[in-house]
């Protein structure tokens, strides 16, 4: 008997930057802020509802992951970002009142695939699927790390790393929109992954600003626009798609391109 398909699930995971140099209290301390400042966030964004609902939520110590369901995506990519960057933004300046050593500044991953849920009344929070593989390959990359570490500390705090498939199903396939010049392809090459991950930056700033970061992101949405809506030879295509939009506000220009070898 052939075994099912896993069901499809958004996975969003986050990790913050520097965690691992700080004193066990500030840890802590850092720890306890993460869902608190990603619960905001949604809660702002209109998205309440995902957090509530998330599927096989957990704890990394220095992060946090989470499923829910596709259909949210749009919405996730267009509003809870820049709400996330905010929110950073705010507890930032709480921190900085007690110690300017103490920062909150994220990676995030955004991936959606078939996800073996862990079974109802099981200790293991862990999901299980190459979906989930690649979404913490992609919090890591070396280029997703650069965004924070070529950024001024006190403007950017989030770095968001939108996969392939995010960027085909979800912006490609028009059900969302985010600026280009805060959108940045770049090639990934980590452990046995091998692609092209979408950066997104809501408030570019310092060598971001100065010397550029990224390739040509409009090019790579209009090839892949055309190729979902050339017809196949012979035959008749159907395009059903629709628009999200959220509010953006553009900072500078993101150009060049954003490579570690």
């Amino acid at each position: 008997m052939l075994a099912e398909l896993p069901p499809y699930r958004a996975l969003l995971v986050v990790d913050t930057k520097g965690f691992g140099s700080n004193s066990a209290a500030t840890q802590a301390m850092v720890s306890a802020a993460i869902p608190d400042v990603l619960s905001q966030a949604f809660t702002r964004a209109g998205l309440r509802e995902v957090w509530e609902t998330a599927l096989f939520p957990h704890g990394t110590g220095d992060g946090y992951g989470l499923g829910f369901d596709p259909r949210f995506l749009p919405a996730v990519v267009t509003r809870f970002f820049d709400e996330l960057q905010a929110v950073l933004a705010e507890r930032d300046t709480r921190l900085r009142a007690a110690a300017r050593s103490v920062r909150l500044r994220m990676r995030a991953s955004l991936n959606v695939g078939p996800i073996l849920e862990p079974e109802p009344g099981t200790t293991s929070a862990a999901a299980i699927g190459s979906a989930v593989i690649t979404t913490h390959r992609l919090l890591d990359a070396d280029p997703v790390r650069a965004v924070l570490e070529r950024s001024d500390p006190d403007q950017t705090f989030l770095a968001v790393a939108l996969s392939q498939r995010i960027f085909e199903d979800v912006l490609a396939g028009e059900y969302a929109q985010l600026p280009a010049t805060k959108v940045v392809p770049a090639d990934v090459r980590i452990k046995e992954y091998r692609g092209t991950v979408y950066l997104y930056i809501p408030n570019p700033s310092g060598d971001l600003l100065r010397h550029g970061a990224g390739g040509d992101y409009a090019e790579d949405l209009a090839e892949a626009k055309a190729a979902i809506e050339a017809p196949a030879p012979g035959g008749t295509t159907n395009i059903i798609s629709g628009t999200t939009h959220g509010t953006a506000i553009q900072v500078g220009q993101v150009h060049g391109n954003l490579h570690h070898g």
